[in-house]
């Protein structure tokens, strides 16, 4: 899946994990995003004949950092989470304290893009979202959400509340339409059945169910204004009762 000057590439984790590969196109620097485990992203970087160099972590869970320790290997790999997460994230040396609500500049590039992060809690108390900053600055063109927005659903509230969901949410789809949005797990076709109980009536989503790919990262925020319930919630409220229902979905 490519854009003008560079690749993100998927690459499946555990049993339902997104690891992304970051790459410019012709060059040999990569760097990667939330890597479970490090076999699976070794194999693609001996494949592709890639140098690692950064690693971007949306947050501490075992599922997104596991391979980092042994990928980081001697310490030449810097790696990047927000500064909440310190303590918490293996081998962490960028701790970039971003706000909410807005991206600021990470101080380093990936794949020949300003990185940016924006605090966006719910799923735990210091998810980031990282960005890529479009080629002549502005709001970023990628975004990497982990576990707080998924296609057709959002992240389980472990260390956040629904407040703090329903903003982050909001933020990310604040974002022009065609950003695209990789998220951090292949939920999409029980999330989308979920959306479909939730809004019966909705065209979008059941067209959407019904042409769903196998690998379905990543989506728009177009596309999640449009069918996902949690960033369709008109309040608060509205977002914690259907949390509250797909927990037990």
């Amino acid at each position: 899946m490519a854009s003008q000057v560079f690749d993100v590439e998927p690459i499946p984790c555990l049993r339902d994990n997104y690891a992304y590969l970051i790459h410019e196109r012709g060059g040999e620097d990569a760097f990667v995003v939330d890597p479970s485990e490090a076999a699976p992203i070794a194999a693609a970087l001996r494949e592709r004949r890639l140098r690692l160099r950064g690693i971007l972590a949306t947050h501490h869970h075992p599922d997104h950092v596991g391979g980092i320790a042994e990928l980081a290997g001697g310490g030449d790999v810097w790696v990047a989470g927000h500064a909440d997460d310190r303590g918490r994230i293996p081998r962490q040396t960028i701790f970039l304290e971003a706000p909410r609500g807005s991206f600021v500049p990470a101080g380093v590039t990936v794949a020949g893009r300003a990185l940016m992060g924006m605090h966006i809690p719910g799923h735990t108390r210091a998810a980031i979202a990282w960005g890529l900053a479009a080629s002549g600055g502005g709001a970023p063109t990628d975004v990497f959400t982990g576990d707080t927005l998924f296609a057709g659903g959002c992240g389980r509230l472990f260390e956040g509340t629904p407040e703090q969901m329903f903003a982050s949410l909001r933020s990310i789809t604040a974002l022009p339409p065609p950003t695209r949005l990789w998220f951090g797990h292949e939920y999409t076709a029980n999330n989308l059945r979920f959306a479909a109980a939730v809004e019966p009536d909705s065209p979008p989503i059941a067209d959407r169910l019904a042409h769903l790919p196998a690998c379905t990262t990543p989506t728009t925020v177009a596309l999640e204004l449009a069918t996902n319930p949690f960033v369709r919630a008109g309040s608060v409220e509205e977002l914690a009762s259907r949390r509250s229902a797909k927990d037990s979905f």
